[in-house]
């Protein structure tokens, strides 16, 4: 059976954005992973929420449900689920579907297949979908849907290691030497472990919507320790461990002081060695010069607070230690490769002030 190949190219697109829009039906089973389900929810509703923040004039290209077979939406979007999505005012007309196969609690690799071959109903959905240009999205165990279908037949993707030779001898025409945990083929996609699955889902969107919205979703959802950091900073908190290295003593310093004046002498006096020293071994450990690393450290304590505040770039360039905005204006262009009101619009993470007010305003009339 000839399977027509999905082309965004060809897509419908809004002209406001220029973003064809995705409808994203998460498919349920009994024998589903629950937590394969929730955590593509989680990634969902963020992204929904970020594509608002960032273009609040627009409906987001971006809408999800829970489906089963063959197609049909699910009562878990109601009870518990019901407020997870709030759908837009004016939704936009999807250009694409693309179906998430969760992965299935199985004891064995028999049992898998015996699972597949027990929904006739999932696959006879995902064949059609196929046909239509859709796209699949098959997370851990569940890709054996979409190999009984023979749409993994070419793809280089990584089964389970678990499942590994039982899906090299029922699905030969695949390629599963291969240790990358995702993998995009065309209109299927696959992704090794459950584990992964939010940053699978982040991916995901990444490549069919935008690559800032990926950036975004897994800034919100991942642990990042140097942005942890950075917000304890502006919090007003902010503990430095001990260590006897002086380019440790020299890093730290400049963390907890970004924001005052560089000079080399005062900065070798912390670390309790000579400038000449410092400067040998900050390159040999670093990479860089002490001034080089305290430039890094201010673009990214100011990214981050175009990402969370509301604050104006010159408030922003005085907070990393800038009395010249313009000066921090080219050097943060320099390090990052476009301007600062282009970056905030790009990667902002709150809602714009004039929107806040109205929400602030709106539930004080409610009181």
């Amino acid at each position: 059976m000839q399977y027509r190949a999905a082309s965004i190219a060809n897509m419908q697109t809004n002209p406001a954005t220029q973003i064809a829009p995705l409808d994203v039906q998460l498919l349920w089973l009994p024998e589903a992973m629950p937590g394969n389900l929730f955590a593509a929810v989680d990634v969902l509703n963020v992204a929904v929420g970020i594509l608002r923040l960032r273009k609040p004039h627009l409906p987001p290209p971006l809408t999800w449900r829970v489906i089963t077979p063959p197609g049909v939406e699910a009562p878990l979007n109601s009870g518990i689920m019901a407020g997870l999505q709030k759908p837009s005012p004016e939704p936009l007309p999807a250009a694409r579907t693309l179906i998430v196969v969760p992965g299935l609690a199985t004891r064995n690799a028999p049992h898998m297949g015996e699972i597949a071959q027990s929904h006739p109903e999932v696959l006879a959905m995902l064949h059609n979908h196929a046909l239509d240009g859709g796209l699949i999205a098959a997370c851990f165990t569940g890709m054996v849907f979409p190999a009984r279908l023979g749409l993994l037949a070419g793809a280089r993707c990584a089964p389970p290691w678990a499942y590994q030779s039982w899906m090299k001898l029922h699905f030969p025409d695949g390629d599963f030497d291969t240790d990358e945990p995702m993998s995009f083929h065309e209109r299927v996609f696959t992704c090794v472990a459950p584990g992964l699955q939010t940053e699978f889902i982040s991916a995901l969107l990444g490549r069919l919507l935008d690559p800032d919205l990926m950036e975004g979703c897994l800034q919100v959802l991942q642990y990042q320790q140097r942005r942890q950091q950075i917000t304890s900073e502006l919090s007003g908190v902010w503990l430095t461990p001990t260590s006897d290295s002086p380019v440790y003593r020299a890093t730290q310093w400049l963390q907890v002081n970004l924001e005052q004046p560089y000079n080399l002498q005062t900065l070798a006096e912390v670390a309790a060695t000579s400038e000449r020293t410092l400067l040998r071994h900050f390159r040999q450990a670093v990479g860089m010069t002490p001034l080089e690393y305290l430039h890094k450290l201010r673009v990214e304590r100011a990214k981050v607070m175009m990402e969370v505040s509301l604050h104006n770039f010159h408030t922003i360039a005085s907070a990393c230690g800038y009395a010249d905005a313009g000066s921090f204006r080219r050097l943060f262009q320099q390090a990052t490769g476009m301007n600062p009101s282009v970056y905030r619009e790009r990667f902002t993470l709150r809602a714009r002030r004039p929107h806040w007010k109205v929400e602030q305003k709106s539930q004080r009339a409610l009181a």
